[in-house]
């Protein structure tokens, strides 16, 4: 992301790809060729760096995300597990728990996550076995909204006319800032221009964390852009925008076709 300067963002808020969902093998894959024969392996070993190796993906994205936030800045980033079948072993990648790994890595300081609870998931739900013990397995119904920030709290002058403009009601403070958040449907997974299968998250996300994390003019950053849906809440909530995204076709350039403030930049993936 060399065309943004150091300090120069005040918010990031983004949802990478989940390493070990199978849509995303494809991408990890063209990033890293190794990924897709390790990815194909019964070895413990083999599974395990392929895991290995699309976390390191993210790291170099993770890494500028810091470098480009102000001090106290924050990035909050949605990421969720995976369960897989591999090899003869059905098992869970905690990727919110690699994630807060790398984030802690380049420099950031954690603080308490949200749980996505999607009320859309079925309640009865399961895998496994039915109504016998010992092989059924607890549903994944919860995505982890990371947050993390940029050294200490962010000053402001004394009173603030961006941050006093900004506030929130007492209703929206107390269920936003709530650690489970379960009144938010998922958003519609079809394919943008008939290509990409979109993985966009529900425009209610990223416009409570702009609101909770941000003030009116500030730049918010999606490095991991897909469909467009983290610059279209900022342009709703009267902050500005900056998006990358490595596959064209993914973005949904209608939709983004009124917003102000933006700047994307785009590189095609090879085929």
């Amino acid at each position: 992301m060399n065309e943004i300067g150091e300090k120069s963002i005040q918010l990031v808020v983004t949802s990478p790809p989940y390493p070990m969902i199978e849509m995303w093998d494809g991408l990890f894959s063209m990033k890293d060729p190794a990924v897709k024969e390790l990815i194909r392996s019964d070895v413990e070993e083999e599974i395990a760096e392929a895991y290995d190796r699309m976390h390191l993906i993210l790291y170099p994205v993770i890494r500028e995300c810091y470098r480009v936030l102000i001090e106290g800045g924050i990035c909050c980033v949605n990421i969720g597990d995976a369960v897989r079948s591999m090899g003869d072993r059905f098992r869970l990648f905690a990727n919110h728990s690699r994630m807060i790994t790398t984030l802690e890595s380049v420099g950031f300081s954690m603080l308490p996550y949200i749980l996505w609870k999607k009320p859309t998931n079925k309640p009865n739900a399961f895998l496994g076995s039915g109504f016998l013990p010992t092989n059924a397995y607890v549903t994944l119904d919860c995505e982890f909204i990371l947050i993390a920030r940029k050294g200490g709290v962010r000053q402001f002058r004394q009173k603030d006319e961006n941050r006093y403009r900004s506030s929130y009601t007492k209703e929206e403070r107390d269920k936003w800032f709530s650690q489970i958040w379960n009144d938010i449907p998922g958003a519609s997974q079809s394919t943008v221009n008939n290509s990409s299968r979109s993985a966009a998250y529900p425009i209610e996300i990223p416009i409570r964390l702009i609101r909770m994390f941000s003030v009116l003019g500030d730049t918010v950053l999606d490095p991991f852009l897909g469909t467009g849906t983290t610059v279209l809440a900022a342009s709703k909530t009267g902050r500005n925008s900056v998006g990358f995204e490595i596959d064209r076709d993914a973005i949904n350039w209608d939709s983004l076709s009124d917003v102000k403030g933006l700047e994307l930049a785009c590189d095609e993936l090879e085929e």
